[in-house]
């Protein structure tokens, strides 16, 4: 299992990122801002909105594994007012680790990218971050860069969109709903190959799969695997009069994965 650091959400194996908060799940669950410290102890919180997620990532995993008793209320880090000196620390590394800053006063370009999909902003934020070039989001959402990295934002720009998936986005979809449909709708035909009612359905989705891209914290090879494996099975069921014993079979292995998943 994974969690979000931030929001506390769990998610099974194959999901990378939160679908509430945009940020990469961590192996172990959060604390709660009452466990930290003792009732008589102060706190203190550390406001990070502005930070890019992958930067409260790290600071997270550095706070865990120097022991560092913390817990987090959206962007908001809480921890003992006692430790302060060493979130100071861990503050000032984990910004440096999370990417190059923008010099005060230098001359800046802002990119329009509100219209991607929050996958899609942390991705290229992440092929930023490797590349070493400074960046920040402004109050409006806008990608910010400096103008003397113009050339570079646009080669990268160039790069990143000529290797996106141009399918859709699930507009007014759940995702985890669409899954669990298909879920009940293999492990119908798991238990009776020929419930014309899961046949049916199963149709009806896999287009869904197929033609939307994945969503934000979905695996995109683990999305289109599913998309291929559940086109498989209407494509079987399509082949006249199946052996209803292979129907079963498939249905219940695409059924043991989707389990997993919702």
């Amino acid at each position: 299992m994974a969690w979000c650091f931030q929001c506390g959400n769990e998610y099974t194996p194959g999901v990378e990122d939160c679908v509430e908060c945009g940020v990469a799940l961590v192996a172990e669950p959060p604390a709660d801002a009452a466990e930290v410290g003792s009732s008589d102890e102060d706190q203190m919180a550390y406001e990070l909105h502005e930070w890019a997620g992958e930067s409260r990532r790290i600071l997270d995993q550095d706070l865990t594994a120097a022991g560092i008793a913390h817990a987090w209320q959206g962007a908001t880090l809480v921890v003992r007012a006692a430790d302060e000196d060493a979130v100071d620390r861990a503050v000032e590394g984990a910004e440096e680790a999370g990417g190059p800053a923008i010099e005060p006063g230098v001359e800046t370009v802002a990119y329009e990218v509100d219209g991607w999909a929050a996958d899609e902003q942390s991705a290229f934020s992440d092929l930023l971050v490797r590349l070493g070039v400074p960046h920040e989001f402004d109050a409006d959402g806008d990608l910010v860069v400096r103008a003397a990295d113009e050339d570079a934002v646009e080669t990268a720009l160039d790069a990143f969109q000529a290797g996106a998936d141009e399918r859709p986005e699930l507009e007014g979809l759940d995702a985890n709903g669409l899954l669990t449909d298909v879920f009940v709708a293999c492990d119908r035909l798991r238990r009776d190959a020929r419930d014309l009612s899961a046949i049916e359905q199963l149709i009806a989705l896999a287009p869904l799969l197929v033609g939307h891209r994945p969503p934000f914290g979905i695996d995109s090879q683990l999305w289109n695997a599913l998309g291929e494996r559940t086109t498989g099975l209407v494509d079987l069921l399509g082949t006249g009069d199946p052996e209803p014993a292979e129907v079963s079979a498939v249905a219940g292995e695409l059924a043991g994965v989707l389990r997993q998943m919702t």
